[in-house]
């Protein structure tokens, strides 16, 4: 008898280990934070919002033979992992991309194709700006997870004690408001800045001065990027534009667009995702204190986007798994909406790109903050998907705020971005 449950207890421990042989392993890299990944709990550690490992979870109970291992990544990290180890040959399965590297890993052979149906869907279902970031030399890249632009947010108590009942909508309102908004300590520092940029990140430089140049009717790049257009009229325009910010003394290059929740910034430009802070910094008087409308224009009304995008990696040995994966997680209908749009709408706090998404969650996106936002969808220009275009947008920040501190003119910057942007397109255009 002891033989017989010994020898029984061996086979079910070799059972065991098949079936966990036989599970497919995936590993999904993202660049999210905490409660991103693990959910909004309560003080009981309850889930009060399903972060990304509870979609994963849900997905392994109906795929047993599933595992998925989830990777979080440092932002600043990610896409210097992704070339190495794909290089080294210690991949991920599954990644969640910013649109600006697309050029570069495509060129690298580092995205899987993709599937014919899901890049169908995605031309179909998903909103312009965001076809535009998965889109790379006229092909679909991956499957957009998340679009985000930028609009002005202001501070609705500093503009009324000011005496200033809206915000502004043109460029030269915001120019002259902005020193009326401003307050200086005795000693003559600032005490309150009536706009506010932010030098140290490249996206907070670079992404409201392209807002300008498009609204000034100018463009980065020549449409087949043989050339930079930085030295154009309306380039050089549209940074002056900015310039007069830092000459009427409405904002300097230590002012920083972290400080608004303090109350110490009446204007910025900002992405839909900053909500969350704001009403952790402003708490109950959040609705009254916070205001958003559409960017300031020159010529036209116009904002700048850019996109997230999931995607395969070109050397996993579980594509279709992979594949598979993505359709449930981003495509399948989930009762009138995606799994990754509620993600994103209810948890990340970003604007979901599946239009299905965006009808769904009307409450999520028609408050206050993000639904200018959602609206200006219409009037957003896609981050240019430019080959090396991490490499030029950390060329074109460093020669922005050379100008913000006054040791080049926007002229100046502008050309000795355009030279070694030029550099750049000619290794890969010409």
């Amino acid at each position: 008898m002891k033989r017989s449950l010994v020898l029984l207890a061996v086979v079910l421990c070799v059972l065991l280990s098949f079936s966990a042989l036989a599970k497919t392993k995936l590993i999904f890299a993202v660049h999210w934070s905490d409660y991103q990944v693990e959910g909004v709990k309560d003080e009981n550690g309850n889930v009060k919002v399903k972060g990304l490992r509870q979609y994963v979870e849900e997905y392994q109970k109906l795929n047993p033979d599933v595992e998925i291992e989830i990777q979080s990544v440092p932002f600043d990290e990610y896409l210097k992992r992704i070339l190495i180890s794909h290089t080294a040959g210690v991949i991920s399965d599954i990644y969640v991309l910013y649109s600006l590297w697309g050029v570069q890993l495509v060129d690298s052979g580092i995205l899987d194709q993709v599937p014919k149906d899901i890049a169908d869907k995605v031309k179909s279902d998903f909103v312009k700006a965001a076809v535009d970031g998965a889109t790379i030399d006229k092909a679909i890249w991956g499957v957009p997870v998340e679009v985000a632009n930028y609009a002005l947010v202001y501070n609705k108590k500093l503009l009324r004690e000011a005496g200033f009942n809206e915000p502004p909508k043109t460029w030269d309102e915001l120019v002259a408001m902005a020193p009326k908004l401003t307050k200086r300590n005795p000693d003559g520092t600032v005490a309150q800045y009536g706009f506010a940029f932010l030098a140290g990140w490249d996206s907070a430089v670079v992404h409201p001065y392209l807002a300008l140049l498009y609204s000034n009717g100018g463009k980065p790049f020549k449409d087949d990027f043989t050339e930079c257009l930085l030295t154009s009229k309306e380039a050089i325009e549209a940074l002056e534009a900015e310039l007069k910010l830092f000459k009427n003394g409405a904002t300097d290059p230590a002012a920083s667009v972290w400080t608004f929740p303090t109350g110490k910034v009446a204007m910025m430009i900002m992405a839909p995702w900053y909500e969350t802070a704001l009403k952790l910094g402003f708490k109950d008087e959040y609705e009254a204190t916070v205001g958003v409308a559409p960017i300031p224009y020159m010529k036209k009304p116009a904002t700048v986007g850019y996109t997230w995008f999931i995607a395969v990696d070109s050397a996993s040995k579980n594509k279709k798994a992979a594949w598979d994966f993505i359709r449930w997680m981003t495509l399948q209908d989930a009762g009138g909406f995606t799994r990754m749009g509620e993600l994103m709408a209810k948890n990340i706090g970003s604007i979901p790109p599946n239009k299905k998404d965006i009808t769904f969650f009307k409450a999520e996106l028609n408050d206050l903050y993000t639904s200018v936002f959602v609206k200006e969808l219409e009037n957003t220009y896609q981050e240019p998907n430019v080959a090396q275009g991490q490499e030029i947008k950390t060329i074109l920040m460093r020669e922005i705020i050379e100008a913000w501190n006054g040791r080049k003119t926007a002229e100046q910057a502008l050309s000795d971005a355009k030279k070694q942007i030029d550099k750049i397109l000619e290794e890969f255009y010409k």
